[in-house]
Formats: C-alpha cells, sequence, structure tokens
C-alpha cells in the first residue's frame, strides 16, 4: 500500500453534548514520501495558480465548517438547558421530622424542618455528662454535589462538642436554652431563607421550588431630634422650678424690688400620667416533665433513654426582651 506524503492528525477532535464541540485537523508533510514529477514540466505561474485555486477552496470548506459549528451552538445550548432542568427537578426534597424532636439509630435527637436542622446527644462518661449539639442547614442543593457548596457559606451555623456538666439537669437545661434561642426558626415547615444561604437551597443557579429568601429590610435614619423625642416621652412631665436670678459677681439671687412690674403667675403644668399596660401572660414554649434519663449513644454503661418535650407554640408574639421559662428536655 502507497503511503501518502502527509499524515492526518486529529486527536482533538471531540463532541459532549451541551458542552463542547471541538474539530482540530492538522497535516504533517512527509517529504520522503512526496512526488513532484507531475509538477516538473508545469509553469511556475500556472502553479501559483492552482494553488490560489487550492486555498480559496480550502476557505469554502472552512467556512462551511463555521456555519455548522454555529448551529451546533444553539442546538447544544437548548440541550444543556434541558439538562440543568431535570438535574434541578429531580432534587429531592430533604427529609426532616416537620418540627418535632425524634430520636435517630443513634440515640440522638433531631428536629428538623425543610430549612433548618438541630441535633443534640447527652451521653454520660464514668462521673459527666456530655452534651454535643449542633444546628445546620438541610441544604437540599447539597445533593447535587456542586464543589462550589465547600466555600462560604457553611452549612454549619452552630456547633459544641463535647460539653461536660456534673449533672443531667445542668446538661438539660444547656440546651433547653439553646432550643430557646433557635425556637423560631422550627415554628413552620419552610422558613424564609437568609440571603447569604440561597446557595444551599438552589441548584443550577434557581432557587428550588418551596423556597422563598428573606425579604431586605430598608433601616430608618434616626436623628438627634427622634432620640430627644423618645427620652421625652419616656418621662413625666415634672412642674417648672421657680426662676432665679444671679448678679453678674455670682452672688446669691435677690427678690425683685416692689416698684418692678409684677411677673405674670406661672402656672404649673400637671404631671403626664401613662397608664401601665396590664401585663400579658408569659407564653411557655415547653410544658415540663418529669427528669428525663440520658441518652445513649455508642458503647457505653446501661442507661436509659430521655425524650425531648413537644414545643408549644403561643399565638401571642412574645417580647423580644422576654425570657423564655426554663423547662425540661426529656
Amino acid at each position: 500500500m502507497e503511503k501518502n506524503f502527509y499524515e492526518i492528525s486529529a486527536g482533538g477532535t471531540m463532541l459532549r453534548e451541551g458542552s463542547y464541540l471541538d474539530i482540530q485537523r492538522s497535516l504533517v508533510y512527509r517529504g520522503e514520501r512526496a512526488d513532484f514529477t507531475p509538477f516538473l514540466n508545469v509553469p511556475l505561474k500556472e502553479l501559483e495558480k492552482q494553488l490560489k485555486a487550492s486555498k480559496v477552496e480550502e476557505q469554502k470548506i472552512y467556512d462551511q465548517l463555521k456555519e455548522a459549528a454555529e448551529a451546533w451552538d444553539e442546538h447544544g445550548a437548548q440541550t444543556l438547558l434541558l439538562e440543568k432542568a431535570i438535574e434541578y427537578l429531580k432534587v429531592p426534597e430533604v427529609k426532616h421530622t416537620a418540627n418535632e424532636w425524634k430520636q435517630q439509630e443513634d440515640g440522638s435527637w433531631e428536629i428538623s424542618n425543610l430549612v433548618y436542622k438541630m441535633t443534640f446527644s447527652i451521653v454520660k462518661f464514668g462521673d459527666e455528662w456530655k452534651l454535643t449539639w449542633e444546628l445546620s442547614y438541610t441544604a437540599p442543593g447539597l445533593s447535587v454535589g456542586y464543589w462550589g457548596y465547600t466555600r462560604s457559606p457553611r452549612q454549619r451555623i452552630e456547633y459544641e462538642g463535647s460539653k461536660k456538666y456534673k449533672t443531667l439537669e445542668g446538661a438539660q437545661k444547656y440546651i433547653q436554652s439553646k432550643f430557646d434561642q433557635y425556637a423560631d426558626h422550627f415554628e413552620t415547615l419552610s422558613p424564609r431563607i437568609p440571603k447569604e444561604a440561597k446557595p444551599f437551597f438552589s441548584v443550577n443557579g434557581q432557587l428550588l421550588q418551596g423556597y422563598a429568601v428573606m425579604r431586605q429590610v430598608k433601616k430608618e435614619s434616626i436623628t438627634l431630634e427622634d432620640l430627644m423625642a423618645q427620652l421625652d416621652a419616656s418621662f413625666p412631665a415634672e412642674a417648672p422650678q421657680e426662676q432665679v436670678e444671679t448678679d453678674r459677681d455670682g452672688d446669691a439671687a435677690q427678690e425683685q424690688l416692689p416698684s418692678a412690674a409684677p411677673k405674670a403667675p406661672q402656672t404649673e403644668e400637671p404631671k403626664s400620667s401613662v397608664p401601665e399596660e396590664p401585663g400579658l401572660e408569659k407564653p411557655t414554649l415547653f410544658e415540663t416533665s418529669p427528669k428525663p434519663s440520658v441518652i445513649p449513644a455508642g458503647p457505653q454503661t446501661a442507661a436509659s433513654e430521655p425524650s425531648p418535650p413537644k414545643a408549644i407554640w403561643s399565638g401571642r408574639k412574645q417580647s423580644p426582651l422576654h425570657k423564655k421559662r426554663a423547662a425540661m428536655v426529656r
């Protein structure tokens, strides 16, 4: 078989649907296989004319390839969009406990919804009780394995491990206080998402169905006059004190001479009184329960299992400064 005077290199030719189209071909000249015999008796100008015509035909083929590549742009983009949309729709809903405390197979306790998850475990080792707890986002977007989620923001919101207590009651009191701190995260199945956490609940750049981002509230600027008005409103009005006059040398005030025109009598303004609102009954977040026993987690000595109380949500809007009543976590 006769070998050609050239070799074709097409190592870069590849198509990945919806991703890239690569057509790369090159010619490698092998002089030892070439034959110049057909050109020896042809005038040089004729050969140059044939060369020019060959390049024109080559340019036509190149233009056709460019048109085909541009046609691929549209079809490749449609393939890409369909792939991303199907990926988005295939993301499963995160598993959660519907805002109820439930014990897991490892002995820990969990309360969760579509956005937040809180877990804790209390384990006894020797004479101490060890508490481990965590608050995190459920982050359904992580199921697609997008590497960018390993950066900020973090899935974990707060975590404390192996906190030691001398008594079970001490550990329970602490975890109760932490749950009271974040109890508003577990009032609905799909709380609004902080803006910075949106990537956790987005797939391929789109927020998943059933989620909403917190609205941005513009802070109104407070002037010095506003602060003074609030300060005045916080104190009852007082009767004006009698005005005294002092001389230029700083001596004590003297009474006015009889010939001086009498001052108009000053009327004393009554002290304002603001009736106090009747105190609202403080809502209770949890029902108190008998002291629970330890939650088993891992190999340890014989122990019994506590269960957390069921949350009781109050219909009243609680004051931000109201301190929640302490309760046991069973």
